[in-house]
């Protein structure tokens, strides 16, 4: 993974990183979108997230293979020093180890900016996630059953939680 660079996502980022979000998207209960959204849609949102959080890609070679951005938990002011985060990674370069990359960038960003708690929203089912998260420090927070609807079947979605920032 040498061959790895972590950097800041450009707007120009948006079709790659459709390319790697719309498998979540289409096979998997990982994303709870239906559809898959526009390479507009992915440039807005970019936009939209990268005014207050940051928001990272990895590329191998100068291609985009993963991303990880961390948005608003609630647009409500008392939550502003919250964050949830997300990671995506290409199908063809999973578990190498890029997750872990961009979310340790992210995490350091996040603890300049004075994030105190950092939050990840995960599908119950999704076990690779939820030891990922898990072996970052993250713990439990709770479990929302039967939330999500999506290939004709009802799902759970875990809320897990870390302090990047104490209080005291």
């Amino acid at each position: 993974m040498s061959d790895i660079h972590v950097r800041n996502v450009l707007i120009s980022d948006a079709q790659a990183i459709l390319s790697i979000y719309e498998p979540y998207v289409e096979k998997t209960v990982i994303s709870f979108e239906i559809e898959v959204p526009s390479v507009d849609e992915m440039a807005n949102r970019i936009t939209k997230y990268t005014q207050t959080h940051p928001y990272l890609v990895a590329a191998l070679n100068d291609k985009v293979v993963g991303f990880a951005y961390a948005a608003p938990f609630s647009p409500r002011e008392a939550y502003q020093y919250s964050s949830e985060v997300s990671i995506y990674i290409a199908e063809d370069i999973k578990y190498q180890g890029l997750g872990g990359l961009l979310y340790d960038a992210l995490e350091k960003k996040l603890v300049a900016s004075g994030v105190v708690q950092v939050i990840s929203c995960i599908t119950a089912s999704n076990i690779a996630s939820l030891n990922f998260f898990e072996r970052r420090g993250f713990e439990k927070a709770g479990l929302i059953p039967k939330i999500g609807y999506k290939f004709e079947e009802w799902h759970d979605v875990a809320w897990l939680i870390k302090t990047i920032n104490p209080t005291n």
